[in-house]
């Protein structure tokens, strides 16, 4: 259900990009400017309910003061408010929530390439007479007997191979090439598997992790590997940005108050989970996907810059209803 609800129509419109830029890198930027337009609906309605939950902040600080040693009270109290207003405590985080989901898939569309950008079907690759088990295998004998070291790869199955390696399975078939392959209707020249994964000189079919060993062995001599770090890097910066102006713009403020707030005590963690959780996919995963995350921020953060720019413009049309405030102005008066 997934695949055909989020993958392949992700593949579909990578592949379409792809084979009008040529570059693989310039298809994900493209690609991921074209996935948050069409959220763009959904940054305005999460806007709107950052603003009203600013709208009920001093409302809340206030039931905050009035039931501070009744922490079940004031929790009452404040659900009461949010449903009265029809507030969601995650509606700020739901445009980050839902590219998880994306990332899922563009992680697949990645890592199978030949699957996905070039629609190869693969058959039955438990039966040696197919002839893409004979091109695997042609391209994996053909990278041993030139001196690569393929680790796992070596010994592994056409099936293996194609389920984990289709990168490497590219890689290969560009250095191999088109020669001698028993694929029907290729004689020469080009192979058919072979993507354009190279971005400013940064290989984007590999992991910034692969720089690490090339810095523990004092080993500068290939700058695409080392210059693989710059996309984590990017992508951690362009996440603490976007996120400090979404705290920004929910009218958040560090004060004792706070600890009583679940949305800012949600925040909070957030602010700290989500950097880290950049670097760790961004690290570990193909630098392809650390593109799109730093496009998707750098494009969020615009997105929330021009959001905010036009609902100051256009004027507060944010109307909150809070019963308990009459509640407590009129024990006040009684006083």
């Amino acid at each position: 259900m997934f695949e055909y609800l989020i993958t392949r129509p992700m593949g579909f419109i990578i592949e379409n990009i792809y084979n009008i830029v040529a570059n693989y890198g310039i298809a994900i930027i493209i690609f991921t400017v074209i996935i948050k337009m069409i959220l763009i609906p959904l940054n305005v309605r999460s806007q709107k309910a950052m603003r009203k939950q600013q709208k009920v902040q001093p409302i809340i600080m206030e039931l905050q003061k009035k039931y501070a040693n009744d922490q079940e009270k004031l929790q009452r109290e404040m659900l009461k408010i949010y449903k009265e207003n029809n507030i969601s405590m995650a509606g700020g985080c739901l445009p980050m929530l839902i590219q998880f989901p994306i990332l899922i898939g563009l992680y697949q569309v990645i890592q199978k390439p030949l699957t996905y950008l070039l629609h190869v079907d693969w058959g039955d690759l438990d039966s040696m007479t197919n002839p893409l088990v004979t091109e695997v295998l042609r391209l994996r004998d053909a990278m041993i007997n030139l001196g690569y070291n393929l680790g796992s790869y070596a010994e592994a199955t056409a099936k293996m191979i194609v389920k984990s390696g289709q990168i490497q399975l590219s890689k290969w078939a560009e250095t191999i090439g088109a020669a001698g392959s028993a694929l029907e209707g290729v004689t020469g020249g080009t192979h058919p598997w072979v993507i354009n994964f190279n971005f400013f000189g940064i290989d984007l079919a590999n992991a910034p992790s692969a720089a690490f060993s090339r810095i523990m062995a004092l080993d500068f001599s290939q700058w695409g590997i080392i210059a693989l770090l710059i996309i984590p890097i990017l992508a951690v910066i362009a996440s603490i940005v976007s996120m400090k102006i979404t705290q920004v713009q929910s009218g958040q403020k560090k004060d004792k108050s706070d600890e009583n707030n679940q949305a800012a005590q949600m925040s909070k963690s957030m602010t700290y989970m989500m950097p880290i959780m950049t670097a760790f996919f961004t690290v570990t995963l193909p630098a392809g996907l650390g593109l799109y995350w730093i496009i998707s921020s750098v494009v969020q953060i615009v997105q929330q810059l021009a959001l905010n720019f036009y609902f100051d413009k256009k004027g507060d049309d944010v109307v909150v209803t809070v019963p308990e405030k009459k509640q407590i102005h009129g024990k006040k008066r009684k006083k």
